[in-house]
C-alpha cells in the first residue's frame, strides 16, 4: 500500500492528486487463474458506488467474452480531491484489500489529462 494506505503503491501520483482540473485514467488489469469469478464480483460491488460519488464524471469497465478475467477500466474525476476521496472510501479500501490476491501482476494505471 502506498504511505497514505489509500492506494496501491505508485498506483496514483502526486501531479494527478494535486490537480485541480479534471483527471482521467484508463487501466487494465487480470485475474489469476480460478479467480474471474471472484474479481468480476469485487468489481461490480463498486461500480454503483462510485458513480454516485462527488466528482465522479464517469466510471466504466469493459470485459470480453475472448479473455475472461480481463478488466479494462476507464475513469474521470472532477479533481485530484475527488479522486483521492474515491480512493479513500471504506468500500474501496475493502476492494483494494480484496483484489490484492485476486489479480495477475499489477494493476496497469494510465494518467490522463483531458484536453477539455
Amino acid at each position: 500500500m502506498s504511505t497514505d494506505d489509500t492506494t496501491p503503491d505508485g498506483l496514483i501520483p502526486a501531479a494527478i492528486l494535486a490537480s485541480d482540473t479534471p483527471v482521467a485514467v484508463y487501466g487494465y488489469a487480470r485475474a489469476k487463474a480460478g479467480e474471474e469469478g471472484r474479481m468480476l464480483g469485487e468489481i461490480q460491488a463498486i461500480i454503483g458506488l462510485t458513480r454516485k460519488e462527488d466528482g465522479c464524471e464517469q466510471y466504466v469497465v469493459h470485459t470480453t467474452p475472448d479473455r475472461p478475467g480481463a478488466f479494462a477500466f476507464y475513469e474521470r474525476w472532477s479533481s485530484g480531491a475527488h479522486l483521492l476521496a474515491h480512493v479513500s472510501q471504506p468500500f474501496m479500501q475493502t476492494y483494494f484489500a480484496a483484489i490484492a490476491d485476486l489479480v495477475e501482476g499489477e494493476l496497469e494505471a494510465h494518467w490522463l489529462h483531458p484536453l477539455s
